[in-house]
């Protein structure tokens, strides 16, 4: 969900209805995450394979149904989406560190080292670990998806630039009190719930971080001066 941001920088501005209501919208997320889900399930329970549930059972059952042909299908499809997520995270390192003087750096390199990463996190057993990776993960993203949308939602940004958005990287501040306050004092209760609530409280610990983020931002969003948004020199 926070790639929506990066990837729909690359279409046409003409096609940005289309892409909000199907490539990006409602219709893409239900076949993402309720189809495949299922799909992923049924595969799981339906054809036996060794040892218990892990996260390679549905990539094994593919395999097993198909054969080469499955094998091909993995291979193909996780080339793919690696390759996306390659080329973001090097995008993505290139510009942050370029706004803390490494903007001289060229992108290759940091396409080197974002390899370096993922090869040293392999040889870490990532399987050993990856839940409990993803439930601190899911902590953060949950808390960002809640601040987007109560920016999206509170007329506040508006109202300071009277319609217009400010994104350019020299117009824009680094930090921004408003999100970066709300984030993790959010994402922090959800962590805290995660591993000290018990069982019940730790269930919960998503929704109440997203809750706590939205009202957190939009509290905080009301009271935000233009400074927060961009350099005081642009404003």
């Amino acid at each position: 969900m926070m790639y929506t941001w990066d990837y729909a920088r690359f279409g046409r501005k003409q096609d940005a209805s289309y892409h909000a209501k199907f490539n990006f919208g409602l219709p893409f997320y239900i076949f993402t995450f309720l189809i495949n889900g299922l799909v992923g399930i049924f595969l799981a329970a339906t054809i036996p394979t060794e040892g218990g549930l892990s996260e390679v059972s549905v990539v094994l059952a593919i395999v097993e149904l198909m054969g080469i042909w499955g094998l091909l299908f993995v291979w193909v499809s996780q080339t793919r989406i690696n390759t996306a997520n390659f080329f973001m995270a090097a995008s993505n390192m290139h510009a942050f560190f370029g706004r803390f003087g490494l903007a001289a750096v060229p992108y290759m390199a940091w396409a080197v080292v974002v390899g370096i990463v993922v090869y040293t996190m392999m040889l870490l057993n990532v399987f050993s670990y990856i839940l409990q990776a993803l439930a601190y993960q899911s902590i953060f993203v949950v808390a960002w998806v809640a601040i987007a949308l109560a920016h999206i939602f509170s007329p506040k940004y508006t109202q300071l630039f009277e319609g217009n958005i400010e994104f350019a990287l020299e117009r824009v501040n680094a930090f921004n009190p408003c999100g970066l306050i709300a984030w993790f004092f959010a994402a922090g209760l959800g962590i805290v719930l995660l591993n000290f609530g018990g069982a019940t409280l730790a269930t919960f610990s998503a929704p109440v971080t997203f809750v706590c983020a939205f009202a957190s931002y939009w509290l905080l969003l009301n009271s935000a001066k233009r400074s927060w948004f961009v350099r005081t020199s642009c404003s």
